[in-house]
């Protein structure tokens, strides 16, 4: 049960290149030749410049996003379809769950079809989806209120619930709306036969319809109700905040102690199940709720199944479970963590940090998770070798892979750190928030003076006396804050940029770039900074490059840019995913890494 304000779970809101031509040498007067060569003996000849090397020319999908899961439905065992953020459907065929195209960006919250043939999804802005059994399509639904839940039962009787009252009604031709006389947001939907459906919702809101209209009901209840179920028109259960939970004997409804619910399912009036916060799910043998092991402490939004022992259960952050009748299993496969930064010491050593502690690591042929020790987000990743990496993050956490595992370092700082790079595995820096610099000399880390106060959010250099950091100067104002290390002190160089600043990367002292907030691209010459067209206003969160002729920069809403050493082109990274890191290998390919744990790998 709760005590004080219960807080209602948001919904969310979803919240290219040639190869550079080969420089083409002109004749010249023999007088310049002349001045401007250097003698060479005979049988000598000149050093040819190396080729610029391959563009990227496409970006594919290595790590698809993983998003929350909000709804859960089937036909059968090995026919399951789950719906949440940004669009995502997964279908199950009994084996593997794999992404369907569901043509939308909206978030999904509800799924219910009658058969494998025929699926609705329903979801924010009013969004509808139909399966035919090959594709998804969109329908009219004549709302742009969000759809939270949606239930029938047949192709022509099916109803959707959501905010501000509405309730629509599919009649097998079109979506019409139906008249329910609130404004409270409806949570769910079920029901036993058309003349005979349930909705729940805001404020313990109850409505029944009787195939005629809509009637509230009385359920004693203050709390959010998000999910409604039953087994006949006398044993119906709504479950939801603050320990709510009902049942309705055809006469009234009674409370019933249990957790924080979300949704209900079940078998029998003996054999119901609840999911909700904190990976709760909860069993009703017909006389009193009892709480079940799920695994996880991940929010569970829905559940469904096809008996008692063949349940599946879908939540946050992709989170999939499935009870088999003894105990909950989690089909969880891919990584949903945002991932902020990516490293390698080669092609078939890349690794990928993130929130709460993620870690993956690419081996040449598969990516997989590695124990950090930590659960603090990690920012930054960078190393001089496969058994010599560091990555640091929130809190000051810096962690240290030694080609076995990953062990935990002390900092000394509890300020954030979001940079880190080096010269050696004795020669470290990281950075991050308040100015702060730390230096690693191969036994311990140790705090540089910096001389700002800047949040410092990246770092970088050409060698031990040409190191350069970059961040911003007020969190409220922004201000492009460039230092510069000479060996001996950190300095501030004139950025000239107003923007923060994310991202830093080079070729050498005279050839550095730096990106950030609002399209912000600069370069530096070895003289002084200058401001770079970047094409867009998009955030740039990470530079990174093979060449002067080879860079790329990756920021927000899926932006990857390309300079070929004239200008800056976009690429279709084929997502709107914010990406947040970007590495490669110069014969290789190219990683760019981001929120909901994709990874795009770029193609030469």
């Amino acid at each position: 049960m709760c005590s004080g304000l219960c807080v209602l779970r948001p919904v969310s809101s979803d919240t290219p290149a040639s190869r550079a031509p080969a420089r083409i040498a002109f004749p010249r007067p023999l007088s310049l030749l002349i001045a401007g060569a250097t003698l060479l003996a005979c049988g000598e000849s000149a050093t040819e410049p190396p080729p610029p090397p391959d563009p990227v020319r496409s970006w594919t999908v290595d790590a698809p996003p993983v998003f929350d899961l909000s709804g859960v439905w089937g036909t059968s065992s090995s026919d399951v379809y789950a719906v949440g953020g940004h669009g995502t459907i997964l279908h199950y065929d009994g084996t593997n769950w794999s992404d369907m195209t569901s043509g939308t960006n909206a978030e999904l919250r509800g799924v219910w079809g009658t058969s494998s043939t025929d699926v609705y999804a329903v979801g924010l802005y009013g969004t509808i989806l139909h399966y035919d059994g090959t594709s998804w399509s969109p329908m009219t639904s004549g709302t742009s209120e969000y759809l939270l839940g949606v239930w029938g039962t047949s192709s022509s009787e099916i109803f959707a619930a959501g905010t501000d009252g509405t309730i629509l009604h599919y009649d097998g031709t079109s979506w019409s709306s139906m008249t329910s006389g609130i404004s409270q947001a409806l949570y769910d939907v079920w029901g036993t036969s058309p003349s005979d459906v349930f909705a729940v919702g805001w404020q313990g809101t109850i409505l029944h319809y009787d195939g005629t209209a809509w009637s509230s009901m009385t359920s004693g209840v203050y709390m959010i109700l998000a999910g409604v179920w039953g087994t006949s028109s006398s044993d119906v259960y709504a479950v939801g905040h603050c320990g709510t939970a009902l049942h309705y004997d055809g006469d009234s409804w009674t409370s019933m102690p249990a957790d924080h619910l979300s949704g209900v399912w079940g078998t029998s009036s003996t054999d119901v199940y609840a999911v909700g916060y904190d990976g709760s799910i909860m069993h009703y043998d017909g006389a009193s709720w009892s709480t079940m092991t799920s695994g996880t402490i991940e929010y569970l939004a829905d559940l469904w199944g096809t008996s008692s022992s063949d349940l599946f259960a879908v939540g946050d952050d992709g989170t999939i479970l499935h009870y088999d009748g003894t105990a909950w299993g989690d089909m969880t496969n891919e990584t949903s963590e945002s991932l902020a930064a990516v490293w390698g010491s080669s092609s078939t050593d890349v690794y990928a940090v993130g929130s709460d502690g993620a870690i993956l690591r690419y081996d040449g042929t598969a990516w997989s998770g590695m124990q950090s020790g930590t659960d603090w987000d990690l920012e930054a990743v960078w190393g001089t070798s496969s058994n010599d990496v560091y990555a640091v993050g929130s809190y000051g956490i810096i962690v240290h892979y030694d080609g076995t595992g990953w062990s935990e370092m002390s900092s000394g700082t509890d300020w954030s750190l979001q940079g880190v790079w080096g010269t050696s595995s004795s020669n470290v820096y990281a950075v991050g928030g308040d100015g702060t610099i730390l230096h690693y000399d191969g036994t311990a880390w140790s705090e540089v003076l910096s001389g700002t106060s800047a949040w410092l959010l990246d770092v970088w250099g050409t060698s031990s006396t040409d190191i350069y950091a970059v961040g911003f100067t007020d969190p409220a104002t922004g201000g492009g804050t460039i230092l510069h290390y000479d060996g001996t002190d950190w300095s501030e160089m004139q950025s000239g940029m107003t923007e923060e600043l994310y991202g830093l990367w080079g070729t050498s002292s005279n050839d550095i770039y730096a990106v950030g907030y609002d399209g912000a691209a600069l370069h530096y010459d070895g003289t002084g900074w200058s401001s770079m067209t970047s094409g867009t206003t998009e955030y740039l969160r990470d530079v990174w490059g093979t060449a002067s002729s080879d860079v790329y920069a990756v920021g927000w809403n899926g932006t990857i840019l390309r300079y070929d050493g004239t200008s800056w082109t976009e690429m279709s990274a084929g997502t709107d995913v914010w990406l947040e890191g970007v590495w490669g290998t110069a014969a290789g390919d190219v990683y760019a890494v981001g929120r909901n744990g994709i990874i795009l790998r770029g193609s030469r």
